[in-house]
């Protein structure tokens, strides 16, 4: 016999909030994310959705397309990056672009943003005017490529008659932007370098190094915008060290491991409130 509630007894739902990741960018380092995305799925952590800006557009825009976090591990790992770089004479980048645009468009499996399971934004830069654009439709793998497109590295990327840059030209770790989303809680991934120590060798470094420093500065005004941080302790992981993918996301876990017991207690907090 089935057991009733007791009459004027109601079961009572737990509203699970909705979080919204802001993952931002910072080459290599930006593996990290990998590392925290894992973490939240092991604790079934429910991610409403995630905004990404250059690298943390590549990560983000693949797990929304539902590309097993840990095959992604393996295959960062595995990568001779080197082989992914085509040189060619300069002329508005030293990369051409065209074979990581193929590593994109395998793992983003031809799938439109607004198809994705999980909401999901990129993040890229209008070279002409400066102004950010926010991909939230349209085909993933371009929003990534555009997003990641690292200036006077990465070709731009020539998109409806506009030129497109790294989206971290205009916000490093996007969580201005991942307000827009309207969560609840918004989760900020800052993976940024310490460019005080970042050793100058070659031009590759000159680029990155000036990349970092513009970017510091406005990582500084989006990370007080955010409901919580995350940030993975890279010491001397430099961006350009695509070699030490595993590492990376050994931190990012390491450092979403310490966030949870924060993360769940403002859940609970927040389940409390909402149900009186």
């Amino acid at each position: 016999m089935q057991n009733r509630p007791k009459e004027g007894v109601r079961a009572v739902a737990r509203k699970t909030p909705k979080i919204i990741l802001a993952l931002g960018g910072g080459g290599a380092r930006g593996f990290a994310h990998i590392g925290v995305l894992q973490v939240f799925e092991e604790a079934n952590l429910k991610i409403s959705g995630i905004v990404g800006t250059s690298m943390g557009a590549l990560v983000g825009g693949t797990y929304a397309a539902e590309t097993d976090l840990y095959y992604l591990a393996r295959l960062v790992d595995a990568l001779k990056w080197e082989n992914l770089v085509d040189f060619h004479l300069p002329t508005l980048g030293l990369i051409d672009g065209a074979k990581i645009q193929t590593l994109i468009d395998l793992l983003t499996k031809g799938k439109k943003i607004e198809d994705l399971s999980l909401p999901f934004w990129a993040v890229a830069t209008d070279l002409h005017t400066g102004e950010e654009i926010v991909f939230k439709e349209g085909l993933l793998a371009p929003a990534i490529r555009a997003s990641i497109s690292v200036p006077g590295i990465f070709n731009p990327v020539e998109y409806n008659k506009r030129i497109l840059v790294d989206g971290a030209v205009v916000a490093g770790v996007p969580v201005s932007i991942a307000k827009e989303m309207k969560g609840d809680l918004v989760i900020a991934v800052n993976v940024g370098f310490d460019h005080t120590h970042h050793r100058i060798n070659n031009i590759f470094d000159v680029l990155s190094k000036v990349q970092d420093i513009m970017g510091n500065r406005l990582d500084r005004y989006q990370m007080e915008l955010a409901d919580l941080a995350i940030v993975p302790q890279l010491g001397n992981i430099g961006t350009m060290h695509f070699h030490r993918a595993q590492e990376c996301i050994d931190i990012g876990r390491k450092a979403a491991e310490e966030a949870l017991p924060q993360i769940e207690a403002w859940i609970g907090k927040f389940q409390q409130e909402e149900n009186g």
